[in-house]
């Protein structure tokens, strides 16, 4: 039940494949609530994470992925994203740092 999205809460639908920008209203909702910060965690941080990342640096949002919210299948695929490509299209920091900042 903590994870169930609560009143006002924007909902993204129609995710379908590794990236949440392809089919999906993600764009209109962050462009339609001024949103420009895009905050990323989540499972396959050298795959799903990092297609986000991705496509939301080159779409203009300013990216954060939270290093120590994702989890990849390897130590390896891990490594190479987090100390990688990370650095190149978001700002990669721990959660408390995050949170410190808000």
């Amino acid at each position: 039940d903590e994870m169930k999205p609560k009143e006002g809460d924007l909902v993204v639908t129609g995710k379908k494949g590794l990236d949440a920008f392809p089919g999906t209203d993600l764009e209109s909702l962050l462009t339609a609530n001024g949103i420009e910060t895009v905050v990323l965690g989540g499972f396959l941080t050298n795959c799903c994470v990092e297609s986000t990342m991705r496509t939301a640096y080159e779409k203009g949002f300013n990216v954060i992925t939270l290093t120590d919210c994702t989890a990849a299948t390897s130590e390896a695929g891990q490594t190479g994203a987090t100390e990688g490509t990370f650095g190149m299209f978001s700002q990669p920091m721990k959660k408390d740092d995050f949170l410190a900042k808000l």
